[in-house]
């Protein structure tokens, strides 16, 4: 294999692991509106199960922070 073939080959599986990355990113997106417009919904007092949902919020929009942060940490480095 050539060194362009190898880069080549490398660039992909970077890519594979970003278009992944992004497919987790865009779940958990989607279940952070979700949660957020059942809360909406339930408007009034927060209950106990309210405040777990806010929990539930709090903690999945960090984890998909951190895939975020990880999803920028796999650029991959210049071309030789």
């Amino acid at each position: 294999m050539s060194a362009i073939s190898d880069y080549a080959a490398k660039v992909t599986a970077f890519q594979d692991r970003q278009d992944a990355a992004i497919t987790g990113v865009s779940g958990d997106v989607d279940f952070l509106v979700a949660e957020i417009k059942r809360l909406q919904e339930t408007a009034g007092q927060i209950t106990p199960e309210d405040q777990a949902i806010l929990d539930g919020i709090q903690a999945r929009a960090e984890a998909a922070a951190q895939k975020l942060e990880a999803l920028d940490a796999l650029t991959p480095p210049p071309a030789p």
